[in-house]
């Protein structure tokens, strides 16, 4: 072979080639660092880098390096990813026990189990879901205090203002409404339901009318122009009230439970308990 042929031969031949201790499993391992045609120095710089980021995991144990996936479409991969940071391995496994609302009640079980269904799509660990969820109730607890404040402050109004409007009356159209209210069947609770959405104030008002229509004001009436006029001032409950007890015929139909006896009596006491005075 011509010495010129014999040289290029030469200069084309790897580095390491004939080099001891270099065999084709250091070739294949340099191949798929992308160091296989780099030069010995440069080989040299970054497999000295390599060691040096190595080096930090040395006496680390095996659980405790957490390796992820390159494919972010590899499910099962990332499914044992999300399992070692402590996704459990059902929705049903996440342990709500220990939260509780301000007053010490658990959490009702539509809540907990949306709670859990949301922790186990997003992948939370364990104690982390249950970490959350107490932030939820506090933050759901606090609405619902300012929501009440607020209602509790616009009630105050409306019964500041209804007031201002019944003036001296209050006490003996307050028993109306309440008369009318009952005498439709319509229970305390949807009086307080009803105040929410139409007002105290509006609602009040309205049983109000309701009640001189269907005559629940008779027993509150001044006996003025033939009990056509106003509600009684206090003054006028108490004289009348000591009228009825002076008749013995009222008083023991009264003292013997007659209910529109009762219901007199009952309006009676509600104007003298008022405190309301003539005007």
């Amino acid at each position: 072979m011509p010495d010129g042929e014999q040289q290029q031969q030469q200069q084309q031949a790897p580095w390491y080639q004939g080099v001891a201790g270099i065999d084709q499993e250091v070739v294949g391992h340099w191949t798929n660092a992308g160091w296989i045609n780099k030069k010995p120095e440069e080989i040299a710089l970054e497999a000295t880098r390599s060691w040096k980021a190595a080096e930090k995991h040395v006496g680390v144990p095996s659980d405790q390096i957490l390796r992820v996936p390159k494919d972010i479409k590899d499910e099962a991969g990332w499914k044992a990813v999300w399992s070692r940071l402590g996704k459990p391995a059902e929705a049903k496994d996440y342990d709500l026990s220990l939260v509780k609302r301000a007053d010490g009640t658990a959490l009702d079980e539509a809540t907990a189990a949306f709670v859990r269904e949301q922790a186990f799509k997003l992948n939370m660990p364990k104690d982390t879901a249950a970490a959350l969820a107490q932030e939820l109730v506090k933050r759901e607890e606090a609405a619902a205090s300012a929501g009440k404040m607020e209602r509790d402050a616009k009630l105050i109004e409306q019964k500041a203002a209804l007031k201002k409007n019944w003036g001296p009356n209050e006490a003996a159209n307050k028993f109306v409404a309440e008369r009318a209210a009952a005498a439709l069947g319509v229970t305390p609770e949807t009086v307080a339901a009803l105040e929410g959405v139409i007002g105290y104030d509006k609602i009040m008002e309205m049983f109000r009318s309701i009640g001189e229509k269907i005559g629940e004001d008779k027993f509150i009436r001044s006996e003025v122009l033939g009990g056509k006029g106003g509600p009684m001032t206090r003054e006028q409950a108490v004289a009348k009230k000591a009228d009825l007890m002076s008749d013995a015929v009222w008083k023991d139909a009264y003292l013997k439970g007659d209910q529109a006896k009762l219901r007199e009596m009952m309006a009676l006491n509600t104007i003298i308990s008022s405190g309301q005075v003539a005007v």
